[in-house]
């Protein structure tokens, strides 16, 4: 590795370590880390003359990713109308209401509503955001369901993200692109979605009713699990259902989606166009919808592939290839070390989708002519997704904000646990197909 390769692989070490350490966005970090590189460049290429001189201006008009910052923007947009009109919630509530007390199936109910709203092109967190105080509401009535099905729930919406049409799904096919590496996006989707059955149906029996313990009712120290329970007064917005803008909006979701899927149009300008239409037809309920666009999502996509993408323009991710296969000249042993690095990052940083844009581009790099990369995308990016329970997420994050004050520690504590648990485990069973067939 030349000089400013080197430095650009101890930046994005840096920029990881001060994210976790300091709390720091790490998109902000990632644009001041390319800053920094774009400045040595000129420093180093006056020492040695074969050194590439970055040009800032090229940098960011190249390496900006216009195309996913405008899906954030515009598919955010188009589904907060769905939630400021009502029908969302109503939608939710009358699903659950129709379950009625089936213990084993309710769970579910979160899971796969998460999951389509997400597959649908809706940002993850945006979609967790709306199910978790629903759920909380839910398990003031049931409280022995308030725990698996928040688990559920937040479980499904981040798995439906592998989604072509996601932001995250998103950043794998662009990471693809530049690449020139072909692969099924919805077969990444489809076996990642697997994996993630797996992890509930793992918790539905780990956290079965007959090993949780109501504290509350008893007076003999407790033995098994803690029955976690909601918050008791309501802390959500809730949005009284307008039946008309409902329809409306759920009409615009559902044009979204066919033009996207059959018409092959753009994702961002789509949602966008139509997000803009509802909004002259109901001014009055479009208030406010800029606070709805999750901005930090926002930032630390665009810093960090910004980042990334000038690190592929100096040859950085080659040289990290070939760093990699001086270690050792097994494919198996490579897919072990990228896998299990990209679970485990994604538990120590609050940014799933900011690892897998920093992961993704490097397994494209040294599996891009595997006859298996699906499967082998599926192996770095699914067990990362799981790592949305951890408290240290936003998901895990408004989980504890909506548990019982009294409980809200040991709930932290329940997650953590759960969260690096599935580091050990998640990759190595996303492993057994594609080291079988490699």
């Amino acid at each position: 590795m030349n000089l400013l390769q080197v430095l650009s692989v101890v930046l994005l070490v840096v920029i990881l370590i001060l994210a976790v350490w300091r709390h720091v966005n790490i998109g902000l970090l990632g644009f001041s880390a390319t800053a920094v590189l774009v400045m040595a460049s000129a420093a180093i290429a006056k020492i040695s003359a074969t050194e590439m001189v970055l040009s800032s201006k090229e940098v960011l008009m190249h390496h900006f990713p216009g195309e996913i910052v405008t899906l954030l923007i515009g598919v955010s947009v188009l589904f907060s109308h769905l939630e400021k009109s009502g029908g969302l919630s109503w939608f939710t509530n009358k699903i659950y209401a129709k379950m009625g007390h089936y213990t084993h199936a309710v769970p579910w109910i979160g899971y796969f509503i998460g999951f389509a709203i997400s597959t649908a092109g809706a940002f993850s967190t945006a979609s967790i955001t709306l199910l978790v105080p629903v759920i909380a509401a839910l398990g003031r009535k049931h409280p022995r369901l308030f725990f698996i099905c928040e688990m559920a729930a937040i479980i499904g919406a981040n798995t439906g993200a592998l989604s072509p049409i996601n932001p995250t799904g998103q950043v794998i096919l662009d990471a693809a692109k530049k690449a020139q590496v072909e692969y099924n996006p919805w077969l990444v989707w489809l076996l990642g979605t697997v994996i993630s059955i797996l992890f509930v149906i793992a918790l539905q029996i780990v956290f079965h009713e007959k090993r949780v313990v109501d504290a509350d009712n008893t007076d003999k120290p407790v033995k098994g699990f803690l029955l976690l329970k909601p918050i008791k007064q309501e802390t959500c917005d809730t949005h009284q259902l307008q039946p008309f803008y409902a329809i409306c909006s759920t009409i615009g979701v559902l044009i979204f989606l066919l033009l996207v899927v059959f018409a092959k149009a753009n994702v961002g300008l789509t949602a966008l166009t139509l997000a803009v239409v509802l909004m002259l037809f109901f001014p009055k309920n479009s208030k406010d919808f800029v606070k709805k666009i999750p901005w930090n999502a926002v930032v630390v996509i665009s810093g960090l592939l910004v980042l990334i993408n000038t690190m592929i323009q100096i040859n950085t991710m080659d040289a990290v290839e070939h760093g990699l296969l001086s270690l050792t000249s097994s494919k198996i042993a490579l897919l072990f070390m990228l896998a299990y690095l990209t679970t485990f990052l994604s538990n120590v940083e609050s940014s799933t989708l900011g690892v897998i844009s920093m992961m993704i581009p490097m397994v494209f790099t040294i599996f891009g002519e595997s006859p298996q990369i699906s499967l082998i995308v599926m192996a770095c990016a699914a067990p990362a997704m799981l790592s949305v329970v951890n408290p240290i997420h936003i998901a895990g994050t408004l989980v504890v904000s909506v548990t019982d004050e009294k409980q809200q520690e040991t709930m932290f504590k329940r997650l953590l646990i759960i969260a690096f648990s599935t580091v050990p485990i998640f990759p190595g069973l996303a492993m057994i197909v594609p080291v079988l067939m490699m």
